[in-house]
Parts: C-alpha cells; structure tokens; sequence
C-alpha cells in the first residue's frame, strides 16, 4: 500500500500532466486553426493590398500577429518539451520525441523562412515575396495540423488507457 504522501503526490503529478496536456492541446489547435486562417486568407490577401499602402499595412499586421502568436508559440514549446520528459519514462515516448520535433521544426521554419520573408515584404510590397510566403507556409501548416492531430492522438490513448496513472510511477 502507498503511503499518504506517495499517493498524494501521486495526484498532484497526475492533476500536473493532465493540466500541461490540455493547455498544449488548446495551444498547439489555436496555433493550427490560426496558421490556416493566415494561409488560406490573410497571406493572400497582401497580394491586394495597393503598394502605396502595404508598408503601413504589413506592419501593422506583423505587430498585431505577434502579440497573438508569440505568447502562443512559447507556451506550446515549453509545454512540448516538458511533456515530452515526461513522456520519455512510458510506452509514449516515441510520440513524445516526435511532437517535440515538429515543434522545434515549426520554430525553425519560422525563423529561419517566414521571418526574412516579412523582413523583405517590411520594405515593401514585392508579388514574388509574397508568392514565396504563401507557399512556403505550407510546412507550417503541415507542421502545425501534425502536432495537433499527434496531440489530439495522445490525449486519446492516454484517456483510453486511462494512462496518466502510468506516467506518475
């Protein structure tokens, strides 16, 4: 038998994974559903904006963007990489390691792609800038619907299983 202290920390870790599970989960589908909506709409839509008007334009859009993205995009790494330890202990591991992997990858796009990209369209609007952000943000996408479908995944075998018991041996 547990002793008191054990199974109450027990609880605690258990209440502690569940609570980091669903704020990665809510962040990781805000992000998907936000990367699509600035895919499918926003993205093209700068091709419409006159030249006269798209400095102004883009940088209010990058301004606004960041304030909803940033807090978003940390939050999601930092409980990625934390659930992936704690993933790292049980049968999950291999999924644990994966999201962590597409949400390094969807950083490193971002940096090392989007972000020159709109450094460039900040100088003014340029058809084959924008041309190469649309079509660049597919692995965004792509990335971003994996790790939510991953996550979505993981919740499911873990309630299944009714495994958040196993990740607190």
């Amino acid at each position: 038998m547990d002793h008191p202290d054990t199974s109450a920390r027990k609880v605690r870790f258990e209440n502690t994974v569940f609570a980091l599970l669903l704020v990665q989960f809510f962040v990781t589908s805000a992000m998907g559903g936000i990367i699509w909506f600035v895919q499918m709409v926003t993205y093209p839509q700068f091709a419409e904006i006159p030249a006269s008007e798209f400095i102004s334009y883009h940088l209010n859009y990058s301004h606004q963007i960041a304030w909803v993205v940033a807090p978003l995009m940390v939050i999601e790494l930092f409980t990625t990489c934390a659930f992936a330890s704690v993933l790292w202990r049980t049968s999950l591991r291999i999924p644990g390691l994966i999201g962590a992997l597409l949400a390094i990858a969807t950083w490193g796009v971002t940096g090392l792609i989007q972000v020159p990209q709109h450094g460039a369209l900040s100088l003014g609007k340029d058809l084959e800038t924008i041309n190469a952000l649309v079509a660049c943000n597919w692995i965004r996408v792509c990335l971003w619907s994996a790790r939510s479908l991953l996550v979505g995944w993981i919740i499911f075998v873990l309630f299944r299983k009714n495994a958040l018991v196993e990740l607190s041996k």
